[in-house]
């Protein structure tokens, strides 16, 4: 049985980040979530069903598109690719626990702010309010209401903390130094993990961050590195290694 959840998961994973994926590209276009139906982002022609197969549609189409020929955005099936292993990962890593719920729902957020933030620098309100619903009722489920409100309160305190940072920051370079984007994700990471794993993940997210930053330094022109992701990459990271990482980080970094 164990077997056939791990393949039910990793199907559904794909299928959800194919679903994720275009809500990424969707809201930061302003285009609706439910219609049209699934369009190529360059000719606009509309996609018949079997080139939305998540991963195997970009296969057998050679990574292009069917009407115009023009290459399919990576970023897609990688998404879909990314997704499925997090599936199923999250039920090896915990059953389906409380941990598990957290991760995926953080997973699911994951997929939307990787196109979102990357390709258009956008953390979606809308993607932002249904995780943290979706975190409150895990929470509320499987929690005491005194430990709830404790997740509340480091979700607000981390809200704060991030908020007095990007003052501080927009004050010593004289531009801003932090998207109110990531500011609400973290408050979105805190509430999910609480707040001793929420420094962690931040410290993380901050690391994976910079190292990537420098691996594209040169092809990016801009300058401008999308924050949101590595947070999220760094609240997985902190979920999944809390037991090493969280006691290394207090011990010699926080405390």
């Amino acid at each position: 049985m164990k077997i056939e959840i791990m393949v039910f998961l990793t199907v559904l994973g794909a299928i959800m980040g194919s679903f994720l994926g275009c809500m990424g590209y969707r809201i930061p276009n302003k285009i609706k979530t439910t219609y049209p139906s699934s369009f190529c982002n360059e000719c606009g022609k509309p996609l018949k069903w079997y080139m939305n197969i998540p991963i195997l549609s970009y296969i057998f189409l050679k990574g292009r598109c069917a009407y115009c020929k023009k290459p399919i955005n990576f970023i897609y099936p990688f998404v879909e690719i990314v997704c499925a292993l997090l599936f199923l990962c999250n039920y090896i890593m915990y059953g389906f626990t409380f941990d598990f719920w957290i991760a995926t729902i953080i997973t699911c957020a994951l997929m939307v702010t990787i196109i979102s933030d990357f390709l258009y620098y956008y953390i979606s309100d809308r993607v932002l309010i249904i995780s943290g619903i979706a975190i409150i009722i895990t929470l509320c489920c499987h929690l005491e209401m005194s430990e709830v409100f404790k997740h509340i309160i480091a979700s607000a305190l981390l809200f704060a903390i991030m908020y007095g940072l990007k003052l501080l920051g927009n004050y010593m370079f004289k531009k801003e130094s932090l998207g109110d984007g990531d500011i609400k994700l973290m408050a979105i990471i805190a509430l999910a993990i609480g707040t001793i794993n929420s420094f962690v993940a931040l410290f993380i997210g901050s690391v994976v961050g910079l190292i990537f930053s420098l691996i594209i330094s040169k092809k990016n022109k801009d300058g401008i590195i999308p924050f949101g992701p590595f947070l999220l990459i760094g609240a997985l990271m902190t979920l999944y290694f809390s037991n090493i990482i969280t006691p290394l980080i207090t011990k010699y970094l926080i405390f």
